[in-house]
This record gives C-alpha cells, sequence and structure tokens, in this order.
C-alpha cells in the first residue's frame, strides 16, 4: 500500500464531519473545565487566608546544658515535617513552620508558628532538654478546684 492508494479525502471529510458534530459540546467542556479551575482557585485562596489568619505559636526553651545530637536533630526535623500532613487539607502555603529566633536582654529565644489544626505536634518537645511553652489561649485557662468536705479547698 503506498500514499497515493490511501483515501485521504475521505478521511478528512469524516474528521471534519466528527469534528463539526463535537464543537458544541467540546465547547461547553471548555467552559465547564475553566469555570471548575476557577471554583478551585479561590477556595485554594480561602483556605490558605484562612490557615495564616489561624496560626499559633510556641516558645522553645532550652536548658543551660542543651547540646543536641545529630540524631534528635534529625528527629526534630522530621517532627516538623510532619506538620503539614497534621494540618489536613490546608494548603502548603498555610501549612507552613515557622521558626523565628529573637535575642532579649542578651538571651536568645526560639518561637515555633504553625497552622492551628497542628498545635499538638507544635507542643511536642522535640529534644530532651527542651522546655516548649504554649502562648495561644493561655489566658482563658482557669484551674478546677474543689472544695474538700467541711467546704475546705
Amino acid at each position: 500500500m503506498s500514499l497515493p492508494d490511501l483515501p485521504v479525502d475521505e478521511l478528512l471529510a469524516q474528521l471534519r464531519a466528527t469534528l463539526d458534530a463535537a464543537a458544541p459540546y467540546l465547547l461547553a467542556l471548555s467552559v465547564l473545565g475553566a469555570a471548575v479551575w476557577v471554583w478551585w482557585t479561590i477556595r485554594r485562596a480561602a483556605l490558605v487566608r484562612e490557615a495564616l489568619a489561624d496560626r499559633v505559636q510556641v516558645e522553645a526553651i532550652p536548658t543551660a546544658t542543651f547540646d543536641p545530637s545529630e540524631g534528635e536533630v534529625g528527629r526534630w526535623a522530621r517532627q516538623l515535617g510532619r506538620v503539614h500532613y497534621a494540618a489536613d487539607g490546608v494548603p502548603a502555603r498555610g501549612s507552613a513552620v515557622r521558626l523565628r529566633y529573637t535575642a532579649v536582654d542578651g538571651k536568645m529565644r526560639c518561637y515555633i508558628e504553625g497552622p492551628a489544626a497542628a498545635a499538638a505536634i507544635l507542643a511536642m518537645p522535640g529534644f530532651a532538654e527542651v522546655e516548649v511553652r504554649t502562648h495561644q489561649g493561655q489566658s482563658e485557662i482557669r484551674p478546677v478546684r474543689f472544695t474538700g468536705p467541711g467546704g475546705t479547698s
């Protein structure tokens, strides 16, 4: 079979007829796809804005003898890497962890900030000799006191 024997004109005519019949459906599908893409982009932006507005901050306070090993640093890095997974449904931009270091009166302080959905992971101590203090909601927590027999505390 050689090229001149192929019914090219017939194939092109069938292709054109098929495309002419499918054109309205392809146009509707394209418009629907564009609308879904716009909706998804707006939804992701709203999720990011919501996640960035609702973040928690914890302070990591090391002891005077704090000297982490390489393994401890690796475990802590993996722990911070889990924050994105704990903040399920939040896009990557909104689930990022921020480490802030400041120096006040010669004392260095480390703050870890992340999405509120991952507050439990942020509050987990990553090192043996580091205390983690949460700053969000401290004023709202009041101790529960029970009175003993005879009204004594």
